[in-house]
């Protein structure tokens, strides 16, 4: 028997007719396999994991976490008042932050209420700003701190009309998550009346966005199938028909879901995509195999008319996951290996469930509308009967669309990927125009302290006030800013803020309070100062979630392009072996690629060019469908031909 296009692989299909009972047998079996399985599945609750790879930075950023003993995590609680605070406020704020301290696996609160005069002789350790019993002239205490310059926070806005609170929690004790619903049930109960209280900060926005991606996955799969089924329905005019195309592909997809928890591997941001675009394909494929069974009446011969191109399909998309492999990044590996395998898994289900469902399944014998491909005819016509122009025309656009997409800027928006209707995103501001932000920098140095001070004194400048934390601010404190504070008038301090201000090798830790790094232009060029302060001054390192963000993640779409790149290659390639013709080469570039190019470059009219990991995503999902179809078209043209 002479090799297909698909290589054989539409013998499983074969197989599946062949032995009707046994293929049952065995689908059934997978079913109730992926029905215990997805229960199981697991998503990642630290969604910034897959941005950190083997570079240096990112070794670093794992060496500082590791080095944190116990783990902790920083809750922040932003507490706003339609007016001004009242004394009385203070004091029951002060006795929420109180209140706080006793929360299962909360090691501190920083507050207002923590904040202490510098020692002195009588009072070696500082006296505590407020009074026991705080009164109205408590503005006067703040200002009267501020008069210090030390640059240390204050945690009241200037209007004092917003606090933060920023709850520590040991990690090992009590998880993010369940430290976070403790502490909403705190503020529940005692927030009094007038004041408005939300919960944020680097886990917890995780958390959130991990809760957001779980219900999508499910929603974007249950509505994929509905929508898809209602535009088959209703294109082809034929529910039967339909169900044949949809079903498959909605078992396939499932069990690619079920496919994460065989591997041991979680969801994340990125290989959530993976079962939808599985889905569309699946559906596609189904469409051809049903198209051709209501043509031919024959199963058998739908199979092994269609079934190769389908194969191919399959595998030139589970190569083309394989290709970004090749990139040789770490925190890619998942997503191709759970691409390659579950687009072969996809194909195999799709085929045999398609198959079974074929014999009992009869198609009307009413032709399908013409409209459905008037479209597709008209345009197709009128290229053959202009091929000159229609590819000259194709490929100047091919030009003109690899420029835009060349000059689209990678940019990841943190903030993109709450749900809509998060109340996070403008608490995150409200803290970023008050109190610096959410995230933290993190700048170590080993220089003298003359060039710390310097550094600090910089960065200052370029952060605004009160969003910088160092030894400097508490010598400063201290009233010997020119002298680094002795490690005995560090112990003064409370113990997780004198430890986090010096490393284990005696080098200074800075931190830096700020929004996300692509919240907008203005705030990533404040980033860039920031960063480039730290580097030009010749610090240590430079980590935290927002260098993170701001360089890993922009990495990562370089990757993820490059990883692109090299799957339209290999598929192409892999398409003119099956073919047995490299003069296909150049026929399958131009309609394989000018999709991806044309949506890239589009993101200038509607994303001023920002080219996310999503939209990459998005790319890779296009350049899918663009090698189904041109994979569908090769195959039918070589029938053709064979025909005559």
């Amino acid at each position: 028997m002479q090799r297909s296009v698909g290589f054989g692989a539409e013998r499983i299909g074969l197989a599946a007719l062949a032995f009707p009972k046994t293929a049952a047998l065995l689908l059934a079996a997978l079913l109730i396999l992926i029905g215990f399985s997805l229960p199981r599945l697991t998503f990642d609750d630290d969604i910034h994991r897959v941005f950190l790879s083997d570079s240096a930075l990112s070794q670093a950023q794992r060496s500082y976490d590791a080095a944190q003993d116990p783990p902790t995590n920083t809750i922040l609680i932003h507490i706003t008042s339609p007016a001004s605070f009242t004394a009385e406020t203070m004091g029951n704020m002060r006795d929420l932050a109180l209140d706080l301290e006793f929360t299962q696996g909360v090691t501190a609160v920083a507050s207002p209420f923590v904040l202490r005069l510098p020692p002195r002789a009588d009072a070696p350790n500082g006296t505590p700003l407020f009074a026991p019993e705080i009164g109205p002239g408590f503005a006067d205490d703040l200002a009267r701190f501020d008069a210090l310059g030390t640059g240390l926070p204050t945690f009241l806005s200037p209007d004092l009309t917003a606090m933060l609170l920023g709850v520590t929690v040991d990690t090992n004790a009590t998880e993010v998550p369940t430290a976070a619903r403790q502490i909403s049930d705190l503020l529940a109960t005692a927030l009094p009346q007038n004041l408005t209280a939300r919960i944020t900060g680097e886990d917890v926005i995780s958390s959130e966005i991990v809760s957001g991606l779980k219900a999508d996955l499910i929603s974007l799969n249950l509505w994929g199938a509905l929508v898809v089924t209602l535009a088959a329905a209703l294109l082809l005019r034929d529910l039967r028909m339909a169900l044949l195309a949809v079903v498959p592909a909605l078992i396939g997809a499932a069990g690619v879901m079920a496919l994460c928890v065989w591997l041991g591997y979680p969801v994340t941001v990125l290989s959530n995509v993976i079962p939808i675009l599985l889905l569309v394909l699946g559906v596609a494929n189904g469409v051809h195999l049903a198209g051709h069974l209501k043509h031919h009446g024959s199963v058998r011969d739908a199979v092994t008319t269609v079934g190769p191109a389908c194969a191919l399909t399959a595998l030139t998309t589970s190569a083309a996951f394989a290709g970004i492999l090749l990139t040789g990044n770490e925190q890619l590996f998942e997503f191709a290996v759970l691409g390659a395998l579950g687009t072969l898994l996809a194909f195999v289900i799709v085929l045999v469930a398609f198959c079974l469902m074929a014999r009992v399944i009869r198609l009307s014998p009413r032709p399908l509308p013409r409209l459905t491909g008037a479209v597709a005819t008209g345009l197709a016509t009128q290229g053959a009967r202009h091929p000159r122009s229609t590819l000259a025309a194709c490929c100047g656009l091919l030009i003109v669309s690899v420029a835009g997409f060349v000059l689209t800027t990678p940019w990841f928006p943190l903030y993109q990927n709450l749900p809509d209707n998060s109340p996070t995103l403008a608490t995150n501001d409200a803290i970023s125009e008050a109190f610096g932000g959410v995230f933290r920098m993190i700048v170590e140095s080993g220089a003298d302290w003359p060039e710390t001070v310097d550094l600090v004194t910089q960065l200052e400048a370029a952060s605004g006030p009160q969003s910088v934390l160092s030894e400097v601010n508490v010598a400063r404190w201290l009233g010997h800013p020119d002298t680094r504070p002795s490690v005995q008038e560090l112990a003064i301090l409370p113990t997780a803020l004198a430890g986090s201000l010096r490393t284990d090798d005696d080098a200074t830790r800075i931190f830096i309070a700020m929004p996300e790094p692509m919240r907008s232009a203005e705030v990533l060029a404040r980033f860039d100062t920031l960063y480039n302060i730290a580097t030009q001054a010749g610090a240590d390192r430079v980590i935290g979630l927002p260098v993170v963000m701001r360089i890993e993640a922009v990495r990562l779409i370089g990757q993820l392009s490059a990883g692109l790149i090299v799957a339209a290659l290999g598929a192409t390639a892999l398409c003119a072996l099956a073919f047995r013709s490299f003069r296909l080469v150049p026929v399958l570039i131009l309609p394989n690629i000018l999709p991806i190019t044309l949506t890239g470059a589009s993101l200038h009219l509607w994303a001023q060019g920002a080219l996310t990991p999503t939209a990459v995503l998005a790319l890779t999902i296009a350049f899918g469908i663009a090698i189904d179809d041109t994979v569908h078209f090769l195959s039918r043209f070589a029938l053709a031909r064979k025909a005559g």
